[in-house]
């Protein structure tokens, strides 16, 4: 009977420890676990020696210069969440840049693949703007990232050595590439593109800079018929093509002379493509929700897939939907959640693969590097805003952009908030203590009110979320004077003298949204066994989810109770105030409370 009771014990605790997995993977966690998979790419995948990064995932693989400057960018973001030692990662970038400040170049431009042993050209490969302009972008971002250091120093030492000028090849365009078996190619960087960031770059360069009417002339070429009218497709409709600059550049609130708002354009983009692929559902891979068509491997080599005629075949990119998340976040989500039922068969050691084709029943084996490289840098624009912030402080950049003529538009408050707020933790994991998977919470849950507030003021119950699974909805109502009220959450069974130990954390985590448009505020506060409460304003939350960190530093005692004893904490309460609430009724939906170190 014992063994009996042992093995129903073990039976019980491996189904719940299952169903706990189960349920803290949400899309925000699948998200993470990915990002944090893909950047061991650029610590792995690298010869560690000169910090020259693999193209992809092949013994025999070259160097892609490109990846190198999306790896410079991923190291940095490996030592934000902590998964690398910023000694470590400093060192390997320090070891690159002073890699490549004595490598081969022509006017300060780089070959596109180099054997990744020696350093020199491989494949007969071309002298590339592109690529060099990706490898000085992930430079001149570490660079800012770790400021004041001999890595700034190098980066822009390798940035002012590139003589765009030359480039141009006496034209008002980027030229396409040179080699020195045929010279300049016979084309140019011309019609909307990824060339954004290169034209940016070339315009604000301090030594060999391009003329800013290049600009002028360059966007002439994006419409078909030379009006300077803005289209948002190119030659292929791949969506790469909306990623690249968008990674490094936050268009999200500068207007161009001429053309407007990029970000606006590369989300029409984006959404035209996804419904390209709605639209032509006879391939089954986009029948069942994946859209991700852009340039990867597919069945026979890799292709430069776009929404065109003949540019398909039913094989879609999941990095092409991860890194278009800060542009169209429901619909990325909704696929990455779709990807993530097909796990057993498309994730990998650097996470999602690079290509799959359901039609052929074919996945791809192998892992490129700009790939992972580009969904990284925007799984993490989207959660913490880092890469446009670094690189957005970069003086080059600056100057580029006043000298096109941009706008710089305000930003919204409830943006500035959301922002700030996510910034303090970079996404970093959490442990969650209550995911409001039980009818009740894992210790209960209720309301209470106060001043002139009566019952039907304040209500909270647990509901289904495509996000969470489950969320908290609180309603409240303060538009009475005095009026206070709230909502409970208990973190211990204090009927059997529980209480929970917080202690070896440091910060209190949960997610939240308001109903409402307008930005609200409410109080949390942390109850403690010894009458200890502490209490923290949450400003300006609208009706767009929000992680909320808040280090138990920030927290307030009251004059009339003790210090919180973090290690024997009972209660967690949401407070709604009329004296302070610029909402004065509505609901908020709370998701995975818990905590981080």
């Amino acid at each position: 009977m014992k063994r009996v009771l042992v093995y129903m014990s073990i039976f019980l605790f491996l189904l719940t420890t299952n169903m706990v997995i189960a349920q803290s993977l949400n899309v925000d966690n699948i998200l993470l676990k990915n990002e944090r998979a893909a950047v061991q790419y650029f610590w792995n995948e690298v010869n560690p020696a000169n910090g020259l990064v693999r193209d992809r995932t092949t013994w025999n693989s070259p160097s892609s210069i490109a990846a190198v400057g999306f790896g410079l960018t991923s190291l940095c973001i490996a030592v934000e969440h902590g998964w690398l030692p910023r000694a470590d990662v400093y060192n390997r970038i320090l070891t690159t840049l002073e890699y490549f400040k004595n490598l081969p170049n022509e006017h300060g431009f780089f070959y596109h693949f180099l054997n990744l042993w020696t350093g020199e050209r491989a494949f007969s490969s071309e002298i590339s703007p592109i690529d060099t302009t990706l490898f000085i972008a992930g430079a001149l971002f570490a660079g800012q990232y770790f400021k004041g250091t001999a890595v700034q120093e190098l980066a822009s030492q390798l940035y002012r050595q590139i003589d765009w000028q030359w480039m141009t090849n006496h034209a008002a365009y980027i030229n396409m590439a040179w080699t020195p078996e045929r010279g300049f190619f016979s084309s140019y960087w011309t019609g909307y593109s990824e060339a954004v960031l290169m034209y940016l770059l070339a315009i604000g360069s301090p030594t060999h800079p391009i003329s800013p009417s290049s600009w002028k002339y360059w966007i002439r070429t994006w419409s078909k018929k030379g009006t300077g009218v803005l289209e948002h497709w190119g030659s292929t409709e791949s969506l790469f093509t909306y990623l690249y600059s968008e990674a490094y550049v936050d268009f999200r609130y500068l207007n161009f002379r001429y053309v407007g708002n990029l970000w606006d354009n590369s989300q029409k983009g984006i959404k035209y493509i996804i419904n390209f692929a709605r639209g032509n559902s006879q391939y089954k891979t986009f029948k069942n929700g994946f859209w991700g068509i852009s340039a990867s491997d597919g069945p026979t080599g890799y292709r430069g897939y776009g929404a065109v005629s003949g540019g398909f075949d039913g094989t879609v990119a999941p990095y092409a939907m991860i890194a278009s998340l800060p542009l169209v976040p429901n619909q990325s989500k909704e696929a990455i959640m779709k990807m993530w039922n097909l796990k057993n068969e498309i994730y990998g050691r650097y996470g999602f693969v690079d290509a799959f084709n359901l039609d052929q029943n074919w996945r791809d084996f192998q892992y490129v590097g700009i790939d992972v490289g580009i969904e990284t840098l925007m799984t993490e624009n989207y959660y913490t805003a880092m890469i446009w912030k670094y690189f957005m402080e970069v003086p080059y950049v600056q100057k580029a952009l006043d000298l096109v003529g941009v706008k710089r538009l305000s930003v919204p408050e409830s943006t500035r908030e959301a922002t700030s707020t996510k910034t303090l933790q970079k996404g970093i994991n959490y442990i969650v203590i209550e995911n409001f998977s039980k009818p009740y919470g894992n210790y209960g849950l209720g309301i209470w009110t106060g001043g002139t507030s009566v019952a039907t003021d304040a209500s909270a119950k647990i509901i289904s979320s495509g996000e969470f699974g489950h969320v908290w909805d609180v309603f409240y109502n303060v538009e009475k004077k005095g009026a206070y009220n709230g909502s409970w959450l208990a973190l211990a069974n204090t009927n059997l003298n529980h209480t929970f130990d917080a202690s070896k954390y440091s910060k209190l985590v949960f997610y939240v949204k308001s109903s409402s448009l307008t930005p609200m505020n409410f109080k949390i506060e942390l109850k403690s066994f010894n009458n200890g409460v502490g209490y923290y304003y949450v400003k300006k939350v609208t009706n767009k989810w929000v992680k909320i960190v808040v280090p138990f530093r920030e927290f307030k005692k009251y004059s009339w109770t003790n210090k919180v004893d973090y290690s024997k904490l009972t209660q967690m309460t949401f407070v709604f105030e009329n004296s302070v609430d610029t909402v004065k009724s509505g609901h908020i939906y709370i998701a995975n409370i818990g905590f981080s170190k």
